[in-house]
Parts: C-alpha cells; structure tokens; sequence
C-alpha cells in the first residue's frame, strides 16, 4: 500500500539517468560516439510534472565526456537545471539538492535503478524504482513501477504524483 500523505508532500522528483530514463543499454561505434535510448513518455511527462510546479532534478553517476554530454542535452531539453553529474555519493547529492531548493527531504522523491542509488532513496521522502531495477533497490523503495526503465517508468511515477497532488 502507497503512503499517500508521502506523495502528497512531495515538491521535488531527482532521478538517477541510466536505468531510469534509459533502459541501461547504450552504444558505442569505433570512435567517442556514444549512444543512449530515452523515453518519448518520460520526456512528455517531464514538462507535466514543471508545468504543475514540481522541481525536476537529474543525479547521474555517468562520468565519461560523452556521457555526461548526453545528460547535458537531455537536461537542456526539457529545461532541468538541477544536474549532478559524476555523482558517486547520492546520499550527499541528495542533501545537497535539498538544501539548495530550500526543501526538507521529506519533500523530495528520488528514483533509482541500482545499488549506488539507495542512500539516496533512503534519505528521500518518497523512493521509486523501475520494476526491472536491482533486487536489493526493489525491497527498499516505497513504489515500483509496472513499467521498466527507459520505457516510461518515468512517466508512471510522474502520473501518480500529479493524481495524488
């Protein structure tokens, strides 16, 4: 069962990128051209959730140039000016964003697909996983989705705040 009262305080969605936007897979050719896959739904929702007041940040542990130049354009896109890039400690990160949106964390939610991004769902007023994320995250969030990362996990999540706000 959903905390509603946990959803209904949430003023801020952080996302973890690869796993969650994506679906993990990414492409390489011969060169420095990397590729990553994203969701037209997560990408339609995201303006949604903004339009409707809710602050938007992406928390990537990604730390190649390319990579981080894929986060870069995406949050560029669709307006997300809160980025954290390279981001080994999303405990930390997390705090961080917090403070700096003058929000408690009880007021954020954060989404994540893998091991690295539990102390940051811990922390979170609200957690969310994709439904193909690690066991261990799967057993420690407060949502998972029916939907898959990369292929609107995003938006599910995004949806449900909205209906419940």
């Amino acid at each position: 069962m959903i905390n509603q009262n946990k959803i209904k305080r949430i003023k801020a969605v952080v996302m973890d990128v690869d796993g969650v936007l994506t679906d993990g897979t990414f492409f390489w050719d011969s060169g420095t051209l990397e590729l990553k896959r994203f969701c037209f739904a997560d990408r339609t929702g995201i303006p949604l959730a903004q339009k409707a007041g809710l602050i938007i940040a992406l928390m990537s542990g990604e730390s190649s140039e390319a990579g981080m130049a894929i986060v870069d354009r995406y949050a560029q896109k669709l307006n997300i000016t809160a980025v954290y890039k390279g981001c080994r400690d999303k405990g930390k990160a997390i705090k961080e964003f917090a403070q700096k949106q003058q929000l408690k964390l009880a007021e954020t939610c954060f989404m994540g697909d893998d091991i690295n991004d539990i102390p940051a769902i811990k922390l979170a007023g609200f957690s969310a996983a994709p439904a193909d994320a690690n066991p261990a995250v799967l057993k420690t969030v407060d949502l998972v989705t029916k939907r898959t990362g990369g292929h609107g996990a995003v938006r599910e999540l995004l949806d449900l705040i909205l209906e419940k706000k």
